[in-house]
């Protein structure tokens, strides 16, 4: 027994040892391919980086070519295509260079005893980013040839305005797929923090402004101007992108969820009350809202992309989830897109507002955020949930309403509305975040 104990000892030595060898084998064959693979990619960043210079070299040429011939007329040689010439032409150059070094830094790394891979920059992200703004730089002053930003940046351009559509209909496509049903209830199971925050949402906010409002802009000249903006404002509750801000702002997003659905149903009844209320008390405001129009609005920008997705959730099954994960990817892409239009139209609007206009949004914004953050109970998501949906009001509706009353003069305050009632609140999302970071420190290992 024990001869035989012994030649099965050995007989496993010697397979062990077998599969030694043949796991070198593999690791070796391993590098092989893994070199054959960077060979690859280095020729496909030669081809990338011939073409980006020869493309580049023969925009220069064609357009010297012409120039001989005199066929290009108001061509601006320096600005325009031989810009654009030398800069794909350096594009490729860089891309070449970085192509090279990268591909020597991981043959040395494949080469050594212990592979470890590790991460570093993407180039072909890079090339790509360098790439979009080569092209906005050739694109956009062909686009807007002699057009002014002021006709560019309106309420009025058709781009504007279906851009806005498509963003905000998407983001509610969006929350709808990635939303369970019960979700959108949540709020609605916890009462009393249901009512303390309707109350903040809808009935001190409203006050607040219409207070510092009177107090800030009484016996001035523009004092109807900027109190139709925030009047419109105070009686649109609601904001589409709530469920943003909220996250950005580390709050809880299924609260804000609720809470969005809430206040846009809600507002069908309470707009229409809030703007009588105001025009009541003071009498030199004309501002009006009508039920079935506020209805209209409500359902088409918010109900009914919510209820496309909350639909899709339910008969899509397991592929709900990538059909999220796709729509959330291209309604982030245009929704940055559209702040970058939003930022040329503040750009072009902003300087429209009276200094008093300006002067009377901080004061209110953080008596929403006080509001909102004391009404919404011990937990700090909730909290910011509940504030952040005082202050974040339906920019959509405003201008709705006040284009319905006839007060386009009132339109620059909501714009202004938005973006500094937005940098007002930073500090107060900047301070949750780091609350809850120290809430949770003790208890990490």
């Amino acid at each position: 027994m024990a001869e035989k104990r012994t030649g099965l000892s050995i007989q496993r030595t010697d397979l062990a040892a077998e599969r030694n060898d043949l796991a070198m084998v593999r690791t070796a064959l391993a590098r092989e391919r893994t070199r054959a693979a960077e060979e690859r990619t280095l020729m496909a960043w030669i081809r990338t980086a011939l073409s980006m210079i020869s493309f580049g070299f023969g925009i220069d040429r064609l357009f010297k070519y012409l120039d001989k011939t005199e066929a290009s007329t108001g061509i601006n040689v320096l600005t325009e295509e031989r810009i654009l010439g030398l800069s794909l032409m350096s594009l490729g150059l860089f891309t070449l260079v970085a192509a090279i070094i990268n591909h020597w830094r991981i043959l040395k790394n494949i080469e050594t005893e212990e592979y470890e891979y590790t991460p570093g920059w993407s180039q072909g992200l890079t090339v790509a980013i360098v790439l979009l703004f080569l092209g906005l730089a050739a694109f956009i002053p062909l686009v807007i040839n002699g057009v002014t930003l002021g006709e560019v940046f309106t309420l009025d351009s058709q781009i504007l305005q279906t851009l806005a559509a498509l963003a905000i209909f998407l983001l509610m496509l969006t929350l709808g797929v990635k939303t369970e049903l019960a979700d959108l209830v949540i709020l609605w199971r916890q009462p009393q923090l249901l009512m303390r925050a309707l109350v903040a949402a809808l009935v001190l906010f409203p006050v607040g402004a219409g207070v510092i409002g009177y107090v800030l802009l009484k016996d001035t000249s523009v004092g109807i101007t900027i109190g139709v903006g925030l009047v419109a404002l105070a009686a649109a509750p609601g904001a589409p992108l709530l469920t943003t801000r909220a996250t950005m702002a580390g709050g809880n997003v299924a609260i804000a969820t609720s809470l969005q659905v809430t206040l846009a149903t809600l507002a069908v009844v309470t707009t229409p009350i809030t703007l009588f209320i105001f025009t009541t008390i003071f009498t030199n405001v004309e501002a009006n809202g009508e039920f079935l129009l506020i209805a209209k609005q409500v359902i088409m920008v918010q109900f009914l992309p919510l209820g496309l997705g909350l639909l899709v959730r339910r008969l899509g099954g397991e592929s709900a989830a990538n059909i999220g994960e796709l729509l959330t990817t291209v309604a982030n892409t245009l929704f940055i897109v559209l702040t970058v239009f939003l930022i040329g139209l503040s750009w072009v609007l902003l300087p429209t507002v009276p200094w008093r206009g300006f002067a009377v949004i901080p004061p209110v914004v953080l008596f929403g955020l006080a509001c909102g953050h004391w009404l919404g109970g011990p937990e700090l998501g909730n909290r910011s949930s509940i504030a952040t949906g005082v202050i974040a009001r339906n920019a959509g509706l405003a201008l709705f309403l006040v284009a319905a009353n006839g007060a386009p003069r009132s339109i620059p305050v909501i714009i202004a509305y938005m973006v500094v009632g937005a940098i007002t609140a930073l500090p107060y999302n900047i301070w949750i975040k780091k609350q809850q970071q120290a809430a949770i420190a003790p208890t990490t290992p």
